[in-house]
């Protein structure tokens, strides 16, 4: 399955990228520019322009740049389709997936069959049935959630497959095992949980043995072409189904624990398959809702789990979004309980559950001893590195302030410790360099860039100016031949959506630049200003190997320059015995 790119575009067309960005960061209006401290490189000054018009972000020191999809998936390190589901879910806007031929569309094949063997097998079961049964869950619930059963024959499934389907697709599909060259069922005798992607597709299976004296209780499928456990989330496809604005969502342990609270009418619940919580289950949640409830056992393992949950939590939470968690009595989990004492009670925990806050400041104290000073400055350490991780600035200001209240130490100077290499004196003078060498445009030229991509932002019928084919494919800006690829004359496509078509790193990077500079044009200005530009950097490209010459010989040339002159030389069809000598000079001597 796809998405339409015509969704994308209005995806795109109805997102604005200040409140996109503006939700996850602290951000102030300067000039045509809104600004922030940018999350993907230690910022300790605002130097992420997020420009509103142009639905644009870059930074002008780690170059990070995009539209507001680029920013979601590098935030919150997600997949394309995930970051447009996040914007569209936030737009109140269903994605159309498109059914494609694809090459491993008999990877799911494969999975629907399963899927219908399995829940045969159930009905034929007896036993299989009479287990549902006793664990209160209905006919209606077990068929909504297309659970089935597996039968204690070795190769059942195998057999009836083994025709049916290629043998790399039965290899690849997690069913089966093999042994001695010989290929066997991976699930027998058990009770049967298909695991649907967000999209409704069968992409694995876990299964429970419904005699307690069996080894191991629980079984997945192991991690295949289609299923990534530390990315899905078992019920929430079915969630989905129940309301598509959800306003809060239960995670659990288990799959009997999601279908036990569907059947009592609890229908929000996802459950984790065999992982802890991770950073991409996090994503998830929060695209879905601003309201997330944690219900483990009250257990150490419990514990422990949701731990790990609030560490992953702590990059990407918004001041919007609001955590709880939830520990059982020991002995008891959300099936048992929810059996025992009903929905109205089940609620009720959930509701009385502990805030993040609350769960962290409770876990910070028993790393020590709170009473002694060596105890309280473990735990300012301890604290100070899980703060440091807190991109949401208001969020992370408060987690300061409640901290050195709770241990009488303020912690920011700890929080502000960073190794020599990453001071800004010494970033900066080191970033400028490698971004003068990496690019070898001055000033001017790098003006003279932004004034033609803008022009031909303004005047597209200049992407078929001739001019183009004067630039020399061994050119320092051979790079802006791209622009003639990348924007049609005949269509008025958003900036935000033609940042995806660039494909050299260096138009890239100096469209972004430009997109968020002070420069506008007026249409009637732009093919004058474009052919001014152009030309003076196709003379400048002429003359510029011999100003380096020159400048080599009288001994002013600079370690950038010395690189720019060894690449323009290099760049050369054929290199005369004078230019292989100054090569040989440009390697060894230093000025």
């Amino acid at each position: 399955m796809s998405i339409p790119k015509s969704f994308i575009d209005q995806v795109l067309d109805q997102t604005d990228i200040v409140d996109v960005v503006g939700r996850r960061l602290p951000l102030n209006k300067k000039g045509s520019n809104y600004w922030g401290k940018c999350p993907f490189h230690d910022d300790q000054k605002p130097s992420m322009a997020v420009n509103q018009d142009k639905q644009f972000y870059y930074c002008f020191v780690c170059q990070a740049s995009g539209n507001a999809i680029n920013f979601l998936r590098e935030y919150e390190n997600l997949e394309f389709t995930d970051a447009v589901e996040t914007l569209a879910s936030s737009l109140g806007l269903e994605i159309p997936y498109e059914k494609i031929e694809i090459q491993n569309e008999s990877d799911y094949s494969i999975m629907d069959e399963a899927v219908k063997v399995f829940e045969k097998q159930l009905k034929e079961s007896k036993a299989a049935i009479d287990y549902l049964k006793s664990r209160n869950i209905s006919g209606k619930t077990a068929k909504k959630f297309q659970v089935g059963f597996s039968d204690s024959k070795w190769d059942s499934l195998f057999s009836s497959f083994e025709k049916k389907f290629d043998e790399k697709v039965i290899s690849s599909s997690g069913l089966f095992l093999e042994k001695n060259n010989k290929s066997y069922d991976r699930f027998r005798n058990r009770v049967i949980f298909p695991i649907r992607n967000i999209k409704g597709q069968n992409i694995a299976f876990g299964g429970r043995v419904i005699n307690s004296d069996e080894e191991p209780k629980y079984l997945n499928s192991p991690e295949t072409k289609l299923f990534k456990k530390s990315n899905e989330l078992y019920g929430l496809y079915e969630a989905r189904k129940e309301t598509k604005k959800m306003d809060s969502i239960i995670v659990v342990e288990g799959y009997m624990d999601v279908i036990a609270l569907h059947e009592k009418g609890i229908k929000n619940a996802v459950a984790t398959l065999g992982t802890a919580v991770t950073s991409n289950h996090l994503s998830k949640l929060m695209r879905y809702s601003n309201n997330i409830f944690f219900a483990f056992d009250g257990d150490l393992a419990g514990e422990k789990a949701a731990w790990k949950a609030l560490q992953n939590v702590l990059p990407i939470i918004r001041e919007d979004t609001r955590i709880k968690f939830v520990f059982f009595e020991s002995g008891d989990d959300p099936d048992s309980f929810i059996n025992k004492y009903g929905k109205q009670r089940f609620n009720e925990l959930i509701n009385e559950g502990k805030t993040l806050s609350e769960f962290f400041f409770s876990q910070i104290k028993k790393i020590d001893d709170i009473n002694t000073l060596e105890g309280r400055s473990k735990i300012a350490s301890y604290a100070s590195d899980l703060i440091r991780v807190i991109n949401n600035t208001p969020l992370k200001e408060a987690f300061i302030s409640e901290t050195s209240k709770i241990i009488g130490i303020p912690i920011e100077k700890l929080l502000s410790k960073r190794p020599l290499s990453s001071l800004p004196g010494f970033a900066s003078r080191r970033e400028v360099e490698q971004k003068k060498a990496h690019q070898r445009i001055s000033k001017k030229r790098t003006a003279s860039i932004y004034l033609i991509i803008h022009s031909v932002l303004k005047d597209r019928s200049l992407v078929k100016d001739p001019v183009f084919d004067q630039i020399k494919e061994n050119s320092s800006i051979a790079f802006l031949k791209e622009l003639r690829e990348v924007i049609d004359e005949q269509t008025d496509d958003l900036i935000s959506k033609l940042i995806e078509r660039i494909k050299s790193n260096a138009l890239k990077e100096l469209f972004s630049q430009a997109m968020v500079s002070e420069i506008e044009i007026e249409e009637e200005d732009a093919k004058k200003v474009f052919s001014d530009c152009m030309n003076s950097l196709l003379k400048e490209e002429e003359d510029r190997e011999e100003l380096l010459k020159t400048k080599y010989n009288t001994g002013s040339i600079s370690e950038t320059e010395r690189r720019e002159l060894q690449q323009l030389i290099l760049r050369k069809p054929e290199i005369d015995n004078e230019d292989k000598k100054l090569l040989k000079d440009l390697s060894l001597k230093k000025d």
